[in-house]
């Protein structure tokens, strides 16, 4: 039975589809929803660190459920996106509605369209998985994210080469950009790197297609709905990347791997990452939340993702480090309490 909590995580792309077909104070339930009651709710109970037995890992690293979870979200992800569009298109639609759709929309697109893309796509040769991947991406312009993340940010990860790592001072706007752009360019440079070295034809590097893909979307958004919607979409894509650089950002901030005599980084260790093992923020981000071990065994399913005890734990669970990450003012004293904390315990 443990495996149905992760069917909550559909809460976020139903609680679309109420905000896109409503209008007024429960346009904005979503809103309240993500950012104050789970926060709240978070804040109250205590952390879940129960990891799952080995018989139980063994089970669940088979079981074609948690895959099948992940399958059924992209056509109710699309479907939402869709919802999206018949809603701020409509004449009548308010100032304040449209607000509330298109911040809703984006959180769906950060939390839902890169998140699920980034489990889909994650170290794996399944073309069926790698293809959804890419379809949960493209709706967040974020195509470059499977290349990058995979051959990128995980052998970088906590140093100055992972442009998705932040060092501490780094200012969350900036770093943002910072990531989204440095990551796009080095991506054009990991996949000539990879053709390269397989003896593949440099001109098939597939950030062509990758980089194509968007314009080709909106281009599609445009003549179907016409300018406003597609600027629109734009802007909730644009707040949806923020949601990931948000998870980027306090996810490795301010830990950093040694650089070893032979020049090379250390191995990367479960204290390279932040962790949070708060059971909704959990549940509703298919265990991102556990990001320690996440990156310590990277080629681990979400579903037998383990609690680090060797692993920082953030201040907060996921949902109010997002928060807090647009306020640089209240996040930065926050976490470097937190790193001289681990600086005195160790």
């Amino acid at each position: 039975m443990k495996k149905f909590k992760y069917l909550s995580a559909y809460i976020i792309p139903i609680l679309g589809l109420l905000t896109f077909n409503s209008k007024g104070f429960i346009a904005y339930f979503a809103i309240i929803f993500l950012y104050i009651i789970i926060p709240i709710l978070e804040y109250v109970f205590p952390p879940n660190k129960i990891n799952l037995e080995i018989i139980e890992k063994d089970l669940a690293h088979e079981d074609i459920f948690y895959d099948l979870v992940l399958y059924i979200s992209v056509p109710l992800h699309l479907f939402v996106i869709y919802q999206f569009f018949q809603a701020v298109s409509q004449d009548s639609v308010s100032n304040p509605d449209l607000i509330a759709y298109i911040f809703t929309m984006g959180t769906i697109l950060g939390v839902n369209g890169i998140n699920i893309g980034h489990e889909l796509g994650h170290k794996t040769k399944d073309k069926f998985k790698t293809f959804l991947a890419h379809i949960m991406l493209l709706t967040s312009i974020q195509n470059h994210f499977i290349p990058y993340h995979n051959s990128g940010h995980h052998r970088d990860v906590a140093t100055p080469n992972d442009f998705s790592s932040a060092k501490e001072g780094d200012i969350f706007y900036f770093f943002a950009f910072k990531s989204q752009i440095g990551g796009y360019f080095k991506t054009w440079k990991l996949e000539f790197e990879r053709l390269k070295a397989t003896g593949k034809n440099i001109l098939l590097n597939p950030m062509i297609i990758y980089t194509a893909l968007p314009i080709i979307l909106f281009s599609i958004i445009y003549n179907l709905y016409g300018f406003e919607v597609t600027i629109f979409y734009f802007l909730s894509s644009v707040y949806g990347i923020s949601v990931l650089e948000a998870q980027n950002y306090f996810s490795h901030y301010g830990l950093r791997r040694k650089l070893l005599e032979n020049g090379r980084y250390e191995r990367v260790k479960p204290y390279h990452s932040w962790n949070s093992d708060h059971l909704i923020g959990r549940v509703l981000l298919f265990e991102l939340t556990r990001h320690s071990d996440h990156h310590h065994s990277g080629n681990k399913p979400y579903q037998i993702l383990d609690s680090k005890e060797n692993s920082p734990t953030l201040p907060f669970g996921y949902p109010m480090m997002l928060i807090l990450s647009y306020f640089p003012f209240i996040f930065i004293p926050l976490m470097s309490k937190a790193l001289k904390k681990i600086k005195e315990e160790t």
